[in-house]
């Protein structure tokens, strides 16, 4: 069985390989599925805020030069502020599936209404650190870096109560990202893509815990471009989504695997959403489907493979202060 901690090395080309570590998620489920709301309205790069152009990840073209205000293209961004976030809230409620929140942490202090939901317990999620803003981390010295992700973990704790255990910083990803959250009391990093199962990795000697995400199973593909070949439709959304977990379940028999869902509370409009609706529907009728908080699904990985000397371990609670698969999904 291959060991889920990883030897120290620049790159790992090889993971897993052959032989995936056997185990379940609790309760013996085989799939987690782990639905993760992108929420960074009203972080965007935008001149209200000083930035010398505006944010264009919006189907609205402008004539207007990027230093100008371009109300049309802001209303984008308003959606998922005024109705996006609510209506993904009201159907994971509805479904009794918990979630992540990949927070920028700015955009609860301009949405207290938002802000003071989560506070008090309204919500069933837990809240993965995405920065302070929603803009490009390019040129960020080591010291920004740490400094981006204090501020994010304070402003979260203030404005919510959360603790933050994990991460996945504004991109680019940079050589010490992953050694600032460790040192930093974080217990996981999410920012990368390349694997379907949670594992260590060496940080500065010592493993860390990777719970890697997914942008093709992201509905950022509605805009297509760098996110990969584009949705046209919620049809094609469900239908990549079912096909997925389908391979997903079938390798699970012996290794559960992992599967991570993006969505963004902007882009979350009524002919998309459906697709979430019927998947969950889908999913609700197998055996062995665990939808969990990542933070959960972090706990239940470090509990069966942390290594004694891995990073921050203090922060996984006992086994029986956190609800079974049982009891959050089945």
């Amino acid at each position: 069985m291959a060991n889920p901690a990883e030897t120290a090395r620049p790159r790992d080309f090889a993971g897993y390989g052959s032989q995936p570590p056997a185990f379940s998620w609790p309760g013996g489920k085989k799939v987690a599925i782990n639905f993760a709301i992108n929420y960074e309205e009203g972080t965007e790069r935008s001149p209200l805020l000083g930035d010398d152009a505006r944010d264009s990840r919006t189907w609205v073209r402008s004539a207007l030069p990027d230093s100008e205000r371009d109300l049309m293209q802001e209303g984008e961004y308003e959606y998922g502020t005024r109705v996006g976030i609510w209506r993904l809230l009201r159907i994971f409620k509805a479904h009794g599936a918990p979630f992540s929140i990949f927070l920028s942490s700015e955009a609860l202090a301009v949405n207290p209404a938002l802000a003071a939901h989560i506070k008090a317990g309204e919500a069933d999620c837990d809240i993965v650190s995405h920065g302070t803003r929603s803009i490009s981390r390019i040129g960020l010295t080591e010291a920004m870096e740490r400094a981006d992700l204090l501020r994010s973990v304070a402003q979260t704790r203030a404005l919510t109560g959360q603790r933050i255990l994990g991460a996945f910083p504004r991109p680019p990803i940079t050589e010490n990202s992953r050694r600032v959250m460790a040192e930093e009391g974080l217990l996981y990093d999410s920012a990368t893509t390349n694997d379907d199962r949670p594992y260590y990795a060496d940080v500065a000697g010592r493993p860390m815990l990777v719970l890697p995400y997914a942008v093709d199973t992201n509905d950022a593909r509605f805009w297509g471009g760098q996110s990969g070949p584009g949705y046209t439709g919620s049809t094609d959304f469900f239908d990549y989504l079912r096909d997925a977990f389908d391979v997903l379940y079938r390798e699970s028999d012996e290794s559960a695997t992992l599967m991570s869902i993006g969505l963004h509370a902007r882009i979350m409009r009524p002919g998309r959403v459906a697709s979430i609706i019927r998947f969950l529907e889908y999913v609700g009728q197998k055996e062995g489907v665990w939808i969990a908080k990542r933070n959960d699904i972090a706990f239940a990985f470090a509990r069966q493979f942390a290594p004694p000397d891995a990073w921050n371990l203090d922060a996984v609670p006992p086994a029986a202060e956190v609800a079974s698969g049982d009891d959050q999904q089945s």
